[in-house]
């Protein structure tokens, strides 16, 4: 049985969370500017992102997703695969 460990300011542990592929990320819209939500899942399996808003499809790069899970564990979280 795992028990929650009490998280303290004086804590010199790491912690961090796991992040499961279908977490949504926002991602924004270069031709409207608006944010659509897109699954961890979805950027990883295509490489393209269309707006819920205008219709406007995207490329999203491996660099991007990269970048992006990167950032995430920088943060904090633990990026399942």
């Amino acid at each position: 049985m795992t028990q929650a460990m009490r998280l303290t300011a004086e804590s010199d542990h790491d912690f961090s969370t796991i992040l499961s592929d279908r977490a949504m990320i926002p991602v924004t819209c270069d031709h409207c500017e608006k944010d659509t939500d897109v699954s961890l899942e979805t950027l990883k399996s295509t490489s393209t992102v269309m707006c819920e808003h205008c219709y406007h499809v995207r490329p999203f790069s491996n660099a991007e997703l990269q970048v992006l899970t990167t950032v995430l564990q920088r943060v904090g979280y633990r990026v399942t695969a």
